[in-house]
């Protein structure tokens, strides 16, 4: 999210108030195409009408998005029903001109920011104007409106509320391994193969057999230490599975001291390609508790660590290959 302040650098003019009571709640954040309630007061005296507009300064156009823009609305309204800007503004009153938004639809446009863009801000804004009307077209852009308001504002009222679509919960890398899809999967099935293949620094040790089975469980020895990022120290975890389709599919889950358990997963796919396999690694969250999302930064693994595992272990299975 950005920090620009669409307003920074137009005249600086007296602040009233806005407020709203929609009894659909945040559902125009949510994306339905339901202007909200707004209700104001305390504009400057000398005021002669109104617009209202919503923009979102964070939308990824370079030049932010405009949701809604009104304008020509007479001095004696001071609230808008809930629904007001919908196809044919069956809620504005006589005299006011609805202009199209950046969806070029003459109406009201839900919140609705890109998945995993992180949060928007969306301006509601009530306009005081000092003439009856701007005399702007209906087919004017929002920033046609706002150019030509700039220099009849006599003050605004502001309401900031803020939406975010969450991006995909899983992040998947593939590599091509050059070497049959069983021998893959023996070191993913070894408790110390997860050693082997680490990354990040962490795992120090594993003891337990090789899974064969989803519910098999085995115990892996930490050092949070390595990443320096939570002081943990030293700790143990059990890894337990999930899925277990030898030469094909194996994933697992992380069950720490702390309850409840994150339930995030990792996995490995593979598929016979050419003369290896393809494998693909995953790391899924979507099922991690609330707790958790708050208590930590997902993904906790980035797709460059994923990326990294996939190559130590093409170097491990050829490794294990040479000492057979």
């Amino acid at each position: 999210m950005s920090a620009n302040d669409p307003f920074a650098r137009l005249p600086e003019v007296p602040s009233f108030e806005v407020g709203t009571v929609s009894t659909a709640g945040p559902a125009w954040l949510e994306g339905k195409d339901e202007s909200p309630h707004l209700a104001w007061r305390g504009a400057p005296a000398g005021t002669r009408s109104y617009a209202v507009t919503v923009y979102d300064p964070d939308a990824p156009t370079g030049s932010g998005f405009w949701h809604w823009a009104v304008a020509d609305i007479p001095a004696t309204v001071t609230e808008l029903p809930e629904g007001a800007g919908d196809d044919t503004g069956s809620g504005l009153p006589e005299g006011a001109v609805q202009l199209p938004n950046d969806a070029g639809v003459a109406r009201f446009l839900g919140a609705a920011p890109p998945a995993g863009h992180g949060p928007h801000r969306y301006f509601v804004v009530v306009h005081a104007l000092d003439v009856e009307s701007l005399g702007v077209p209906a087919d004017a852009t929002p920033a046609v409106l706002g150019f030509t308001m700039a220099p009849h504002t006599l003050g605004r009222a502001v309401l900031v509320a803020t939406a975010e679509t969450p991006g995909p919960e899983r992040i998947e890398v593939s590599r091509l391994v050059p070497a049959p899809a069983d021998a893959v999967f023996a070191v993913l099935a070894d408790p110390k193969g997860h050693v082997d293949i680490d990354a990040s620094g962490m795992l120090m040790d594993a003891e337990g057999d090789p899974v064969r089975r989803a519910g098999d469980r085995f115990r892996v020895h930490m050092d949070r230490e390595a990443l320096g990022d939570v002081p943990l120290g030293k700790y143990e975890v059990e890894v337990v599975i999930t899925t277990c389709r030898p030469g094909e599919e194996i994933a697992w889950t992380v069950e720490g001291r702390v309850r409840p358990h994150a339930r995030h997963l990792y996995g490995y796919r593979l598929e016979p390609a050419g003369d290896g396999t393809r494998v693909t690694s995953y790391y899924d969250w979507s099922e991690a508790s609330a707790e958790w999302k708050e208590r930590l930064d997902f993904p906790v693994v980035s797709e460059t660590a994923l990326k990294a595992t996939l190559g130590i272990l093409e170097r491990t299975v050829r490794r294990r290959a040479a000492a057979a």
